[in-house]
């Protein structure tokens, strides 16, 4: 019974943590993508917000009346047997390089917060991950349930404590690109992030067993990780000119504020690289058990050692350039999975 009260929570505990990855928690994802654009980026971050809230709500509900289990069989209902197969396949790939992202986020961590080698923090995280891939989804499940709050918490409590502990005035030094700029790098973010947050979705559909469910996944979710960017965006805001060539730009501005708030955001931080690599390489496995027919064990050994070598291709490179390739694949998969939503939410 106490399970199924909270399956709702769950799944938006869940939902929030694969966006809660290196690159939001270290500042990179915010700063490329909305402090850059002053005041109107706060905008942005509250359109991306509503984007992943309608979106979760969408698959989930989808999922629920279709009786839809899995991604592959989510995809081939929304778009047919072969664009979807095409479709999976690019996304496959898109969440190895979120993996591998992450797994290069732990480097820079370890380089830049605890002068670390970088194959040391990355090698690191992907053993954490690979047990934690050992329990399959309950394994996912439990460790996103159990640090998703203390992500957000603690997210909130750094980002408005290192904000007001400044004078400098907010959004009076910095504004880039045109009017609309902000509004298209607001669903550029938002569309990248959810060509890996449906998997996920779909992973934990059958955690929806009640009506209310998919609401509750899907907009808590969104809107969490929406209160959470606005909140961890403020010092980036007021630090703009200082941070926007560091690879973990809020690391260096908690550094300034003694001991507990540096360990504090360290563990906020690491918390994000485990969850969100652990999502989508849950995901990553998922997809090569079913096509390579290999042990789900072998994939996750596979999967871990490959993304360590991988992510010496350096953290803020992936982020700026890999990342916007997939958006207009999220895109094209956001326009999709709203028409079929609407249809859905519509009948009930």
């Amino acid at each position: 019974m106490k399970e199924r009260k909270f399956s709702g929570l769950q799944i938006a505990a869940v939902y929030a943590s694969v966006f809660l990855g290196a690159g939001f928690a270290s500042g990179q994802e915010l700063l490329r993508y909305f402090v850059g654009f002053g005041r109107m980026g706060v905008w942005g971050l509250i359109l991306a917000g509503m984007l992943f809230s309608l979106t979760g709500w969408a698959v989930l509900s989808i999922c629920r009346r279709e009786g839809l289990e899995t991604y592959s069989q989510f995809m081939q209902h929304i778009l047919g047997k072969r664009l979807g197969t095409v479709m999976e396949w690019m996304v496959a790939i898109f969440m190895f390089s979120l993996f591998v992202a992450m797994l290069a986020g732990a480097g820079a961590t370890a380089r830049q917060g605890f002068n670390l080698p970088f194959t040391l923090g990355a090698s690191l995280v992907g053993v954490v991950v690979y047990i934690i891939l050992r329990f399959d989804l309950q394994g996912m499940v439990k460790v996103n349930v159990i640090l998703a709050p203390f992500m957000i918490i603690g997210g909130i409590v750094i980002g408005v404590f290192t904000a007001v502990a400044q004078v400098a005035p907010a959004f009076a030094t910095h504004a880039r690109g045109m009017m609309a700029g902000w509004v298209i790098s607001a669903v550029l973010y938002a569309s990248y992030n959810l060509v890996t947050g449906v998997p996920v979705l779909t992973a934990t559909a059958p955690l929806a067993t009640k009506k209310r469910d998919p609401f509750l996944g899907g907009v808590l979710g969104g809107g969490a990780i929406t209160i959470l960017g606005l909140c961890m965006a403020l010092p980036l805001f007021l630090h703009y000119s200082q941070v926007v060539d560091f690879e973990i730009p809020l690391l260096l501005i908690v550094l300034r504020h003694g001991a507990f708030f540096s360990v504090l955001y360290l563990g906020v931080l690491v918390s994000a690289l485990v969850t969100t690599a652990a999502c989508n390489g849950f995901a990553v496995v998922q997809w090569i058990h079913a096509h390579l027919h290999l042990s789900k064990q072998k994939a996750a050994a596979l999967l871990c050692i490959v993304g360590v070598v991988a992510a010496h291709i350096g953290f803020s490179n992936i982020i700026i350039y890999v990342y916007p390739i997939f958006g207009l694949l999220g895109l094209f998969k956001i326009i999709v999975i709203l028409f079929h939503g609407y249809a859905r939410i519509k009948k009930e």
